[in-house]
């Protein structure tokens, strides 16, 4: 049973502790480089693009039990936007 329990924690501890923080949005801003984004916040999930604007997607824990999407959006290698998925209307 105790063996149990800590395997559990132990679980629960790496699960936390390896989901990055949706804190690490608010080392963003307005047109910083994608260089700059990615030293912040770490590797995107995935990228897209569309016609003049690239996405940098982020899986991030902001409290709850499950992860949300982060978009950086970027024109010309700059910070144009970011957010979460529906914030601002920002078209993603």
């Amino acid at each position: 049973m105790r063996i149990k329990m800590i395997g559990v924690l132990v679980l629960m501890l790496s699960l936390v502790l390896g989901c990055a923080s949706a804190n690490k949005m608010n080392a963003i801003n307005i047109g910083m480089s994608e260089d700059e984004v990615i030293a912040a916040m770490g590797a995107p999930a995935s990228t897209s693009a569309v016609e003049n604007s690239k996405y940098l997607r982020y899986k991030l824990w902001a409290g709850g039990p499950f992860l949300d999407d982060y978009f950086v959006e970027l024109r010309n290698g700059k910070v144009l936007a970011y957010g979460r998925v529906g914030d601002f209307g920002l078209g993603y």
